[in-house]
């Protein structure tokens, strides 16, 4: 009988341990998913707020050929998300976005155009919270990756149904060099500037 007790007892243990390891591997999937929703809006928010950005800028005086890469890349950007692509294969499109906002934005307290300012500050507002969605987003993916390719936890994973999630690339933006002309910011090229920027 005592045999049998014990037997039964790491059975039990097992099937909990392996319900308990393959709850927790379902618990971070779907904090993962929640953080890829939270990024999707952000992005979502983002394709907004461009449109008040090119008319503030067509308003502000600020070249044709400088507001053109901006409409652009959001049409890209709309583009890929639309094809339902993953974050992970929009990253590159979305990181371009970013540079075009970058490059056209400069330094907005620069300028003295109150609209392109305001809505200038609330883009830069939004690329600080995108940065902070997707540092969010990769943390949880580092996570569940590591949860998927290590043993014994890639075990439980399988048996939950898990697996492996892109991450969000997130590439660094060269810092504005800006100078005022008219009252209107003018931004060097990327070759002239320096540092870094998340989103």
């Amino acid at each position: 009988m005592t045999v049998v007790a014990v037997v039964i007892g790491v059975i039990v243990l097992l099937v909990l341990s392996t319900r308990t390891a393959m709850r927790r591997a379902q618990k971070l999937r779907t904090r993962h998913r929640d953080s890829l929703r939270l990024l999707a809006n952000e992005l979502d928010d983002r394709y907004d707020l461009v449109p008040a950005l090119i008319a503030a800028s067509a308003g502000a005086g600020v070249e044709r050929s400088r507001i053109s890469p901006l409409v652009g890349a959001r049409t890209l950007a709309i583009a890929m998300r639309d094809q339902r692509l993953s974050l992970g294969e929009r990253a590159a499109a979305e990181n371009t976005l970013s540079a075009t906002l970058h490059e056209l934005i400069g330094d907005p307290d620069q300028g003295t155009h109150w609209p392109f300012i305001r809505v200038a500050r609330e883009l830069q507002n939004r690329e600080v919270r995108i940065a902070g969605a997707a540092r969010v987003h990769n943390d949880l993916a580092h996570e569940l990756n590591r949860t998927v390719s290590s043993f014994p936890s890639s075990v439980f994973a399988k048996l939950a149904g898990v697996t492996a999630v892109p991450l969000f690339e997130v590439a660094p933006m060269p810092e504005p060099v800006v100078a005022v002309d008219a009252g209107q910011p003018v931004v060097a090229t990327a070759d002239e500037a320096s540092g870094t920027v998340a989103a």
